[in-house]
């Protein structure tokens, strides 16, 4: 789902906008459609598109069977409460979510208060949910995900009334709880890169995991019988960490000491993944992409500036962010408390990481390792 406006629509948005602002509909009630669309020489469906941007940044309010009406109010923003995890990493998607959101809000006359959960639950849950009520927030978004459904947060949020919107999480999340929820295909974003890789003539495609986070490893090895890439069980790899740096090198050259032939492409699981291996390589003085291409899924790190410029699966972060704050004004606009799962958008980069004209060589680097590694147990 992606979010486009217009040009036309747009023009009589910031015309009726810059009206509104400047006073000129005193009485505070808009002509009827006929008349204002008319006024505008437009039709009214651009009009109808204009007046219901304006509706979801509080600008006007429509009354079925009274009219539209100007919301003098409106001068002063609305707020939306935005629940961020209390960890602080570069894994952590709220960090490169969160501008989006708050860009999005500023441009619908809102304002986004942050809190953590633990701020928020600290204390009884009386005087939680009374501390969201007294500051007349219009919706929630919550950057937490993979609920069992027994979290006190839940039923925190419940009972304040507002809808609540989990903006990248799991399809579990639309089962565990009462919000709405957002999140990513990763199944489609597995088949993405593992075509991506397989077009580009690897086989021997690697991917270090992190316990079956995102795709089972039964479902992964299905993409791989119907992709074509070899289905070696020693080219899957779960890292017992995905954060810890000296875990996830120690995995990583298991990884590699497990195959007797070796990969000539690795699919991470998240970006901070694809650091630890640009290092690996780097020690083992193997080339990217010349000897392993390298994939990443997430795209959040400022891919363009390693070196080579690193390849991913982009989840679009900002643009996750501004679907979000949307997404909660429509439901809050229609009355609505969830909405069945979302699935965002995501697209691959290519940059130089992967991007090569032929198949890498075999890494002479590897051939002692295969020589001492003739017994190992491969498909």
């Amino acid at each position: 789902m992606q979010i486009r406006k217009a040009p036309k629509t747009e023009a009589v948005y910031l015309r009726l906008k810059e009206k509104i602002d400047s006073g000129m509909y005193p009485a505070g009630m808009l002509p009827v459609e006929p008349e204002l669309a008319e006024q505008l020489q437009v039709s009214r469906k651009t009009l109808r598109s204009a007046l219901t941007r304006l509706a979801l940044e509080n600008y006007i309010v429509r009354i079925k069977g009274e009219g539209t009406f100007i919301n003098r109010s409106a001068a002063e923003a609305g707020r939306i409460l935005v629940m961020v995890r209390d960890e602080e990493s570069i894994t952590n998607p709220d960090r490169y979510i969160l501008p989006g959101i708050q860009q999005e809000a500023a441009a619908m006359n809102l304002q986004a208060d942050t809190c953590t959960c633990l701020s928020l639950t600290a204390g009884s849950a009386e005087a939680a949910v009374r501390r969201i009520m007294s500051k007349n927030y219009r919706g929630i978004i919550s950057m937490e995900s993979n609920f069992t459904g027994t979290e006190p947060v839940i039923s925190i949020l419940k009972r304040t009334g507002l809808p609540v919107l989990l903006p990248h999480a799991m399809p579990c999340d639309a089962e565990n709880t009462p919000f709405a929820v957002m999140g990513t295909d990763y199944r489609r974003v597995m088949r993405d890169a593992i075509q991506y890789l397989a077009g580009l003539g690897h086989r021997r495609i690697a991917y270090l995991a992190f316990k079956e986070f995102r795709i089972a490893r039964k479902d992964y090895f299905r993409l791989l019988e119907e992709l074509g890439p070899d289905r070696d069980p020693a080219l899957y790899f779960d890292s017992p960490s995905y954060r810890d740096h000296d875990t996830i090198l120690t995995s990583i050259g298991k990884m590699f000491a497990g195959c007797r032939k070796p990969p000539t492409a690795v699919l991470c699981f998240s970006d901070y993944f694809a650091l630890c291996l640009y290092e690996y390589l780097q020690a083992k003085h193997l080339n990217i992409p010349e000897d392993v291409a390298v994939l990443s899924i997430g795209g959040m790190i400022g891919c363009d500036f390693l070196s080579p410029p690193l390849s991913a699966i982009d989840f679009g972060c900002m643009e996750i962010g501004r679907l979000a704050v949307r997404t909660l004004m429509e439901m809050r606009m229609k009355n609505e408390l969830t909405r069945p799962f979302i699935t965002t958008p995501h697209h691959l980069t290519e940059r130089e990481s992967t991007r090569k004209n032929a198949i890498p060589r075999m890494p002479a680097a590897f051939l002692p390792d295969m020589e001492e590694q003739k017994n190992v147990q491969c498909c």
